[in-house]
């Protein structure tokens, strides 16, 4: 599977069922107080899961990218799996 940040292709593995579950439950409890009252703490976390999910690899897959291009990118990972990201609306007719 494909996502692209910033007009620059990666290559992610598919989500299994339960593993999207987790992360949606994962996502929702981050999230219970508002975006604005997000923990960073508990931001990263959510995203070093959405890594593990995403590449069989993660330190080797994103090593090549500097820190601020490496959460763009599982952001939009996460976003990709959760049905939230753009393409994924644009697919499902929204």
């Amino acid at each position: 599977m494909k996502i692209e940040v910033e007009g620059q292709e990666v290559l992610i593995r598919n989500i299994s069922y339960s593993a999207k579950l987790g992360l949606q439950g994962e996502f929702a409890d981050v999230y219970r107080n508002g975006t604005e009252k997000v923990k960073q703490k508990e931001f990263n976390l959510l995203l070093g899961h959405t890594a593990e999910i995403a590449f069989s690899d993660p330190d080797d897959a994103l090593k090549k990218h500097d820190y601020e291009f490496q959460l763009k990118i599982l952001t939009a990972c996460m976003m990709d799996y959760l049905g939230l990201s753009d393409a994924e609306k644009k697919d499902d007719g929204g």
